[in-house]
């Protein structure tokens, strides 16, 4: 991570690291439309390196759809704007196949954040509400082709179950893992290690909640998973984190719109619609040390270094 921030110091660098984002999650997704759903009516067997689990897969690709809406948008050369509207598409297909319901959630709320800033910002391209209009229309005709009833039945799923229960095991049951994280943090502040909680949850949830085949369950939530395993201070460091990578993303748009670059100041509303949508899908499931999180916030430190500390650097040779 610190090799790749070093070496890139050009808005062009940065480009490139976002089409190679964009590129592995387009193949991911091929691959993902090759193998089809294998296990009811989710897809089974597309798994990366540190993502065992398709779900960890679909919050792994999410945070791509809204750099590729950023690019179709920007671009103004056919050709590309098609490359991008195919990866967009392949993309979109493969969060169906995966059927994750925290990967649809980070997916809707990332794109309405940029689409609100891009409709709705004071600082304004040639018909950019127009064109704000054109991409939402189409998006959501494009839903119409690509969601089937089983992933809309998955997306209407969400309000249905929120009670524990005792018979079976369903997403409420997330609920009382968490209060169990809370609870282990209290016996160690500290944290309890790598998957902690898996080893002692048998300890802390009650008996009575049906837990599935093992007493020994993963957290279900990022925030929770970097409580129990690495305490109070951990959790601190963890959301100042993510806190720095906004705060600094904020920084440089200012920076931007004082020098008047309309283009790249939108490409940061896409990386902030990046990292805010792998926070929402890390927060149902176990990603504290995924790769893709750590790559959101290189691609804020990276465009902080381009465009607020390299132009700074700029300034003071040239004086």
């Amino acid at each position: 991570m610190t090799l790749a921030y070093k070496m890139c110091t050009t808005k062009k660098h940065l480009d490139i690291i976002l089409y190679g984002y964009i590129f592995g999650s387009w193949y991911l997704s091929f691959i993902a439309y090759q193998v089809g759903r294998q296990y009811g009516d989710r897809l089974a067997g597309v798994y990366t390196v540190d993502a065992p689990d398709v779900n960890f897969v679909g919050a792994a690709i999410a945070p791509s759809l809204v750099l590729c809406l950023y690019f179709f948008w920007i671009k103004k050369n056919l050709f590309y704007r098609s490359l991008f509207v195919i990866a967009g598409a392949f993309i979109a297909n493969a969060l169906v196949l995966i059927n994750s319901r925290g990967a649809y959630i980070a997916v809707a709320l990332s794109i309405a954040y940029f689409m609100y800033h891009m409709f709705f910002s004071s600082f304004q391209r040639k018909y950019q509400k127009g064109t704000a209009i054109f991409i939402l229309l189409a998006g959501l005709a494009s839903l119409a082709v690509v969601m089937d009833r089983s992933s809309i039945e998955r997306i209407l799923s969400i309000n249905e179950n929120t009670r524990v229960q005792e018979s079976q095991e369903t997403a409420a049951t997330r609920t009382v893992f968490w209060l169990a994280a809370w609870d282990m943090a209290k016996d160690y502040p500290l944290g309890t290690g790598y998957e902690g909680f898996s080893y002692y949850s048998n300890q802390y949830i009650p008996d009575h909640v049906n837990t599935g085949r093992s007493r020994n369950r993963a957290v279900h939530s990022t925030w929770f998973e970097t409580l129990s395993e690495v305490g109070y201070l951990g959790l601190v460091l963890f959301v100042l984190m993510l806190f720095s990578s906004f705060k600094i993303l904020k920084i440089t748009k200012k920076h931007l719109k004082k020098q008047n670059m309309v283009d790249d100041y939108f490409k940061i509303f896409a990386l902030e619609g990046t990292l805010l949508a792998f926070m929402v899908a890390m927060t149902f499931i176990n990603r504290m040390r995924a790769e893709v999180l750590h790559w959101c916030i290189l691609f804020a430190c990276v465009a902080y270094s381009v465009y607020v500390l390299n132009n700074k650097d700029n300034n003071v040779n040239s004086t």
